[in-house]
């Protein structure tokens, strides 16, 4: 008999929809921090990096400490 090792559906939908949910949170805080205007002038590269590398802590400092509120945001 050949068995094959294969995993079930749910466990490969699991998967896709957190990835497709990590991909988001990081293209949302790239855009977030590429439209923001910004003080100084490395800051949108550092707050990139930060997003990139660090990839669930990173769009969390951002949306937590980073971006402006959205009272700041609409003027």
């Amino acid at each position: 008999m050949d068995h094959t090792a294969t995993l079930p559906l749910s466990f490969d939908i699991r998967v896709t929809v957190i990835v497709l949910v990590y991909v988001g949170l990081i293209v949302a805080a790239l855009v977030s921090i590429f439209r923001t205007r910004h003080d100084r002038v490395g800051s949108k590269f550092w707050w990139s990096a930060l997003v990139v590398v660090l990839p669930v802590i990173g769009p969390a400092a951002w949306f937590l400490f980073g971006a402006p509120p959205l009272r700041r945001r609409a003027r």
